[in-house]
């Protein structure tokens, strides 16, 4: 007993020593950074999956040939942030050491949740076009922040509302710059169509719907998901890719993600046909590109596609009204009926074809293909409210980063 508790607080001691160590080592290098004119950034990699959300970001820093930079990385395993370009071993560490860091640095995260060092400049690029499902986060969350990036006039107006709510409107910045993930979507950098068909070995001549439910107990996915992808793929006519929410794959104790299945495994009946596709790439551009029609419930990837004016048919799922009680009534002042109805909450189901029955999937789906038409005026209208900068918010992104750091940290020039 005695030789276990021993144990126990050397090896404390010893992680306390190792910490400490690399805390020192980085803040050295980063005031060695800020005496040499070098801009120190900091890109949290909390949530490896959010990668590719900062990613165009950084790819644009690197074109500026006025300014230099060095990179570090918040990881919270191993090779967290290695899909970075300019990902260096040496210049990594893990986010609970981002409160003992100091210096003139950037601080860039593509999620609410972490607090970047006190003497950052805290930027968030959020990973969402405009939350569904929820009204604000909690205050403290908006605090973590200087600057808030948005995706578009639609997102703008719902940050607005939440800081006013949180009588925070002048303490945090709200920039519009767009949606630098999808920069290439809209510059028409991508592969071509048939390319990418290839790649999903589908045929290019047929109607592609793009099934992208979210996660949630009570929607889509966990309520019939399967059985509504039998009825889709009885009409062999259509192609059918399933783009479940990255929770699916969550890899842990905790089963309120995924309902504790492996969904990989539920949908493997179905990988032999030559119009179905399971995707577990998280990155989507590609198959909001190619496909014709998006299913969904209250997911806000539907707001990408609704971007390229493309139609939605949106499941109604009473169910998740519980979960909505449950888990998110913490985050709102309305109730889920008004929720379902607000244009800032609802992922864009005011301007798509709601679907009361699964059963009845395939004559939505003919009645969108023969009715393209439907809704269509006010679709483009919304759409014109989602993303700003289509194709450059990456370059709009990186000025206004300059910007403020040079305005934040009195640098002329």
């Amino acid at each position: 007993m005695v030789f276990k508790y021993l144990k126990k607080i050397i090896n404390r001691i010893y992680f306390t020593v190792i910490t400490q160590k690399k805390i020192n080592k980085i803040n050295k290098k980063i005031a060695s950074n800020n005496k040499i004119n070098i801009i120190p950034i900091i890109i949290d990699c909390e949530v490896s999956t959010l990668n590719q959300y900062l990613e165009p970001v950084v790819e644009e820093l690197l074109k500026l040939t006025d300014y230099n930079f060095e990179f570090y990385f918040g990881e919270t395993f191993k090779g967290a942030g290695s899909s970075y370009s300019v990902y260096k071993k040496e210049n990594v560490f893990p986010v609970n050491l981002y409160q003992y860091l100091k210096g003139d640095i950037l601080f860039i995260s593509p999620h609410i949740y972490p607090k970047g060092p006190e003497s950052a400049i805290k930027i968030i690029i959020d990973h969402g076009i405009c939350s569904a499902k929820f009204s604000f986060h909690p205050k403290e969350y908006y605090l973590k922040y200087d600057i808030y990036f948005v995706t578009g006039k639609l997102n703008e107006e719902k940050i607005k509302k939440i800081l006013q709510y949180h009588n925070l409107k002048d303490i945090v910045k709200i920039i519009n710059i767009g949606y630098p993930k999808s920069d290439n979507l809209y510059n028409g950098n991508i592969p071509a169509r048939i390319e990418i068909f290839n790649k999903l070995n589908l045929a290019p001549n047929k109607k592609t719907i793009l099934y992208a439910p979210s996660w949630e107990e009570g929607l889509s996915a966990r309520e019939f998901g399967i059985q509504m992808t039998e009825i889709i793929l009885n009409n062999k006519e259509i192609n059918f890719i399933v783009k479940l929410h990255p929770c699916f794959f969550v890899q842990n104790t905790d089963d309120s993600y995924n309902g504790g299945k492996n969904w990989e495994q539920l949908y493997s009946p179905y990988f032999t046909l030559n119009n179905f596709t399971f995707i577990k790439e998280y990155k989507s551009d590609e198959l909001l590109y190619i496909s014709d029609i998006m299913i969904t419930d209250l997911s806000s990837i539907a707001l990408e596609f609704l971007a390229l004016e493309k139609p939605v048919i949106y499941l109604d799922c009473p169910k998740f009204e519980k979960t909505f009680n449950n888990l998110y009534k913490q985050y709102n002042n309305t109730s889920y009926s008004d929720l379902l109805n607000d244009p800032l909450c609802n992922a864009g189901r005011h301007v798509g074809l709601i679907n009361y029955d699964y059963n009845n999937i395939l004559n939505d789906i003919e009645y969108i293909i023969k009715n393209p038409e439907y809704k269509l005026k006010e679709r483009k209208d919304f759409s014109e409210n989602i993303l700003s900068n289509k194709g450059t918010a990456s370059k709009a992104c990186v000025n206004s980063i300059i910007d403020n750091y040079k305005y934040h940290y009195n640098i002329k020039g």
